[in-house]
């Protein structure tokens, strides 16, 4: 009997305990909000983004044409930014830049983003540094 009474407070000393203890659960980060592109330089354009929104989240409309100027700043080839990659690709439809004539130090890409949801944006120089932007679609 004795023992049957020592095993139920273990078992009663155990839930106790068991139910003091919280849990905590992991919550996501929350994500950055986006702010509107420059005003638009480029006519048909909605807006632009230049090497100052390295890092940024940009808030743009599907069908909206976006211009992206990446100003090396310097006639240094090895510092010139690279052509912008997009990923998804498939997202966005790049354009010719064939009415932009840049500057030799300028990347530019125009991009009008089809469907709602990320894409982000990247160019790379040869010295390794990267700039990034990510769009985001409404």
């Amino acid at each position: 009997m004795h023992l049957r009474a020592s095993a139920t407070a273990l078992a009663l000393l155990l839930l106790a305990g068991c139910g003091s203890h919280t849990t905590q659960t992991a919550r996501p980060s929350p994500t950055p909000p986006c702010h509107n592109p420059d005003k638009a330089v480029l006519p048909r354009t909605a807006g632009t983004i230049t090497e100052a929104d390295n890092g940024g989240r940009i808030c743009v409309a599907h069908g909206q044409e976006i211009a992206v100027f990446l100003d090396a700043h310097t006639k240094d080839a090895h510092r010139h930014w690279q052509p912008i990659t997009l990923q998804p690709g498939s997202a966005v439809t790049r354009h010719d830049n064939g009415m932009v004539t840049p500057t030799v130090s300028t990347t530019v890409g125009l991009f009008t983003p089809e469907t709602p949801g990320e894409v982000q944006l990247t160019s790379h120089r040869e010295s390794g540094e990267t700039w990034r932007a990510t769009l985001v679609v409404h």
